[in-house]
């Protein structure tokens, strides 16, 4: 405590105490403030460094590192990792990933090209709509069964009629702009969410690089052949790894097991792939006599992401229909044909982008979407009988 007056016992030594604490202070705040905020500090010595980040993604896009320009290599924290984000051009592609910090394996990785509405000479009148789709499934390698469609609509751009697409695959999400008046593919972006804890590390580019990673222990990456040329425009396109998610059945099981619910007793009324913050999940809704079951399953642990569990507002009707009572299910392809025939067009003409089992005060229906000639369409159709319950199109 003396020593504490000693510090006070005079002006001079007062002032240089109290500034002697602000300092302390205010390095205490940036620290809390860095801890709160998740700010990942200084890199360690075990992290892989910047440079080789660099080459890691060089190689997986199959660019030369002498015709990247790099935009920007930053260490950061993604998903509870640590990771490089490094962005570069090369071409008329630019290139997003994410490196891990520790081994240079890809986390996410996205590439999108640019060309511009006015990139060929117009033709006379405007290609379809499932015209433009099948452009963009063809540039993407994947075929109209493999793919699930989130948007397919027309915009106009500079004055030129373009379509917009926006469709999964896999592991892959697209996103493609195509010239309504020529077919042309003038911007597309693909992000690719990369399984982790594979194991699997990529290779470096060789060639020129854009700098000499530091002489270090780091760990160097074997090197592969440089391209001879630089990559084609449109850019490599992302391949799916094998044996990564656990499966629709797989997903399902989860959701039953978490749910306490006997196969038998549960009817599924939808099961499909998708994102939620970058991480692939399956998603479930199904139900018993008496109770609603909405599940994310992480597609590729199976672990519950997320669930819903909400009791019928009317549990006597639900199996109190005409569907409860015989059984009935046209099943969604007929419900499919039922919407079709109804504008009088062949499941060629269109793009769905939704087919999902529903129940309306206990009866059971079919929430159809598709969209045609730039119009989309909306159906509801009666899972027993086939009938249209409502339409809009818009």
């Amino acid at each position: 405590m003396s020593k504490l007056k000693e510090l006070f016992s005079t002006p001079r030594r007062a002032a240089v105490a109290m500034a002697c604490l602000g300092v302390i202070l205010v390095t205490v705040g940036i620290c809390v403030v860095m801890i709160a905020s998740g700010a990942p500090g200084p890199e360690p010595a075990s992290a892989i460094g910047g440079e080789a980040a660099q080459n890691y993604a060089f190689a997986d896009a199959g660019v030369d590192p002498a015709s990247a320009q790099v935009l920007q290599v930053k260490y950061e924290r993604f998903q509870g990792e640590f990771v490089y984000e490094v962005e570069f051009l090369a071409g008329e592609t630019e290139y997003e990933y994410k490196i891990n910090a520790a081994d240079g394996s890809v986390v996410k990785k996205e590439q999108k090209t640019v060309k511009g509405p006015g990139n060929s000479v117009p033709a006379a009148g405007t290609i379809t709509l499932e015209e433009a789709r099948n452009i963009a499934l063809a540039d993407a390698g994947v075929t109209l069964e493999q793919a699930i469609f989130a948007e397919a609509e027309q915009d106009t751009e500079q004055g030129i009629p373009v379509y917009q697409f926006k469709f999964y695959s896999g592991n892959v999400e697209y996103e493609y702009e195509i010239n309504g008046q020529t077919g042309a593919i003038y911007s597309k972006k693909t992000t690719t969410y990369v399984s982790q804890g594979t194991g699997e590390t990529p290779p470096v580019q060789t060639g020129a690089p854009a700098t000499q990673p530091p002489a270090t222990a780091k760990p160097t990456p074997a090197p592969t052949p440089a391209p001879t040329q630089p990559p084609a425009t449109q850019g490599p396109r992302p391949t799916q790894p094998s044996g990564m998610y656990i499966g629709a059945d797989a997903a399902k099981n989860a959701a039953l097991a978490d749910a306490g619910v006997p196969a038998g007793d549960a009817r599924f009324t939808k099961v499909r792939m998708d994102y939620e913050d970058g991480v692939p999940v399956y998603e479930l809704e199904f139900y018993t006599a008496t109770h609603e079951y909405e599940y994310e399953i992480h597609a590729q642990t199976g672990a519950v992401f997320s669930k819903h569990v909400e009791a019928h507002r009317n549990s006597g009707d639900h199996h109190g229909g005409t569907v409860g009572q015989t059984g009935a299910d046209i099943g969604a392809e007929a419900a499919k044909n039922a919407a079709l025939n109804h504008v009088g067009c062949a499941a060629g003409d269109v793009v769905f982008t939704k087919v999902e089992q529903d129940y309306d005060d206990g009866r059971l229906v079919y929430e159809i979407e598709f969209y045609k000639d730039g119009l989309e369409y909306e159906f509801e159709i009666d899972g027993a009988s086939g009938a249209v319950l409502s339409f809009e199109r818009d």
